[in-house]
């Protein structure tokens, strides 16, 4: 009776141990108990502006604010592009490119240096139709959380 409750006894002791094992070798070496956020690089606001009329047509600003929402993340340099077209389906046009040094979103921080706003000035023609494309991070220089975020659109019409 008492080499039997030592058997199960040792049996217990090996099922615990085996599954101790089990929980260890499932860890990867190396891995990080929380998984690091990334960045994510959003066009925040896009506005066009008309700043001037003359006889040819409106001199308008295409103002881009892009935007990095996650916390205690930053981007790295990066690029915006400006493109413009009258006809989506034959293309756009390369308007202008700028560049942003940093989209620091630090939670600690008093200063919010997680956007900046870029400015393309651009002339619409008289009685032309504009359509304007603005793509974030273009180059792909910044590993992102989300890749398919970084586009957006705006029109004018001169009358």
């Amino acid at each position: 009776m008492k080499y039997l409750s030592f058997l199960q006894l040792m049996v217990c002791i090996a099922v615990l141990m085996a599954s101790a094992a089990l929980v260890e070798a499932a860890k990867a070496p190396g891995t990080p108990d929380s998984v690091k956020n990334k960045p994510d690089i959003k066009i925040g606001d896009l506005k066009v502006n008309r700043i001037s009329v003359n006889p040819a047509g409106h001199n308008v600003q295409i103002e881009v604010t892009v935007v990095n929402p996650v916390r205690d993340t930053a981007t790295g340099p990066f690029k915006v592009k400006v493109e413009w077209t009258e006809d989506p389906t034959s293309g756009f046009n390369l308007l202008a490119s700028g560049g942003v040094a940093s989209l620091d979103y630090n939670s600690a921080s008093v200063a919010a240096n997680n956007q900046k706003t870029l400015t393309f000035n651009h002339q619409v023609p008289t009685g032309r139709s504009y359509k304007y494309r603005v793509t974030a991070d273009y180059l792909n220089q910044v590993d992102e959380a989300d890749e398919t975020n970084n586009l957006a659109s705006a029109g004018y019409t001169t009358l």
